[in-house]
């Protein structure tokens, strides 16, 4: 078996354990009983699947070579949600953490993607912000850019330079995507670096940051969550603009209206 192979079967178990009908048993039995086999018998049999998500990212955003460092950080996305997981939650595990394992994806493609590290989200947010600034008053051939951007956003001018400099080096690797992104895409348009049919997921999380809906607790009364702005959640979802984002937030609720028309449960 070559080297690269074996990335496929680091959660295989050499005698493979009692099968059950849904992987939410193992969940269950391991969160009941704190008993770390119920977490291996888990991954044992969700790692096919696993493979076929981290494959697809490493396909998509051309990251060769980082295949068992993005499956580390789906299965450390399921870790974190295993310690997040309600008791007695009613949405299945694998639904529940997928918003939290694509945290932790993301996490490590903008930190190999930008060359410089991240610490935080915060951190990711200010950078965005910062080119974003950079680019309306650059635009303009503003002799004060500099110091005009470090005033708003409260740093020093030496940060800023330090911050825009990663920010440039980044957008190398967004120059590329644009002439690998499918040009016939409507998405590569808005966004070259994000591919919203690839993680049907960001549609969702657009629209819950949107009306403020907390994924936990199933409720848009939840003190942890607020509805966000367009703007924010371009920042936090990593799209090129607040415009991005509401294009996202509108395709998602036709594609809601449309399933919902199909099963008889929504009429225009």
């Amino acid at each position: 078996m070559k080297e690269w192979q074996k990335e496929l079967y680091i959660y295989r178990l050499s005698t493979a354990p009692p099968k059950k009908d849904d992987l939410q048993e193992y969940i269950d039995l391991y969160l009941a009983e704190k008993d770390e086999t119920y977490l291996s018998w888990f991954l044992h049999y969700y790692e096919p699947t696993l493979n076929t998500t981290v494959m697809g990212i490493v396909q998509r955003y051309s990251m060769f070579g980082h295949f068992l460092d993005i499956k580390e950080a789906c299965v450390l996305g399921i870790l974190r949600a295993l310690e997040e997981y309600p008791k007695d939650c009613e949405t299945p595990f694998i639904t529940y953490k997928t918003r939290i394992m694509w945290e932790e994806i993301h996490s490590y493609i903008r930190t190999m993607r930008t060359g410089f590290t991240v610490q935080s989200d915060d951190e990711y947010r200010n950078l965005r912000n910062i080119m974003r600034l950079y680019t309306a008053y650059n635009s303009k051939g503003d002799p004060d850019t500099l110091k005009k951007i470090s005033d708003e956003v409260g740093l020093s001018g030496k940060t800023v330079n330090e911050i825009l400099r990663s920010g440039f080096h980044n957008m190398q690797f967004i120059d590329f995507y644009r002439s690998y992104a499918d040009e016939d895409s409507e998405e590569s348009r808005e966004d070259v670096t994000c591919d919203y049919t690839f993680e049907p997921y960001r549609e969702r999380e657009v629209i819950r940051s949107h009306i403020g809906f907390c994924p936990d607790f199933h409720s848009m009364k939840s003190p942890k969550f607020r509805p966000h702005t367009f703007q924010e959640i371009a920042y936090k979802n990593e799209l090129s603009s607040a415009e991005a984002a509401e294009n996202i937030y509108h395709k998602g609720l036709a594609k809601m209206k449309d399933k919902l028309q199909k099963k008889g449960i929504f009429h225009p």
